[in-house]
């Protein structure tokens, strides 16, 4: 009975360890007092969740002080698939980006993804995602389903990278999914929904 109560305590302390912006995913949008609405996510790296109506929440992560921001829905994009009877899968959007702002944000993601532990996501109750945001380009990695794990690190995000590259046109917008998980990673404007599972 007792280690019943000491499993319950260490779980729910492990629970409160997670950062807060795990707890958005759960269908209510943050106070207003904590978030600034744009309509367009400033460059930078953040942790982020979509929403099923396109809504984005997405807290900065490289600067001291962590900034939330949200942006309402944008269009869908059509997307044709590239991956034939491979365990891998592409996908390509058609939609060509700014080749700068593709170069800078996938370099913001290979920092991070260098970094000791590379990029290790948990989501909450729905996707969530890293993402890095340049010149109206995001390049990002994906854990796409709720209540799931996942860690990509630099060899990770080079290998997704060179996927889209052999299977899309370049510096167009794309993901890579590896088979049997949630993980993908991606490139799309930055204003476009992704990461919804």
């Amino acid at each position: 009975m007792h280690s019943s109560r000491f499993v319950l305590a260490l779980a729910a302390a492990f629970f409160t360890a997670i950062p807060s912006i795990h707890a958005l995913p759960s269908g209510d949008l943050p106070s207003p007092s904590n978030f600034e609405t744009v309509t367009v996510i400033p460059d930078g790296a953040y942790e982020a969740f979509t929403y099923p109506n396109g809504t984005v929440v997405a807290t900065s992560i490289d600067t001291i002080e962590k900034r939330t921001y949200v942006r309402h829905v944008a269009p869908q994009v059509k997307q044709r698939s590239a991956g034939g009877l491979e365990k891998r899968f592409v996908s390509c959007w058609n939609q060509p980006l700014d080749h700068t702002g593709v170069d800078r944000a996938a370099n913001c993601l290979r920092n991070r993804a260098n970094q000791a532990g590379g990029i290790d996501l948990r989501s909450g109750a729905g996707p969530y995602y890293y993402t890095c945001i340049s010149s109206a380009v995001q390049v990002y990695y994906c854990v796409n389903a709720g209540n799931s794990w996942g860690n990509a690190n630099l060899v990770d995000v080079n290998y997704g990278l060179s996927q889209m590259d052999s299977h899309c046109a370049a510096y167009d917008a794309s993901y890579f999914q590896w088979d049997g998980t949630v993980e993908i990673v991606g490139k799309a404007k930055a204003d476009t929904p992704i990461c919804q599972g």
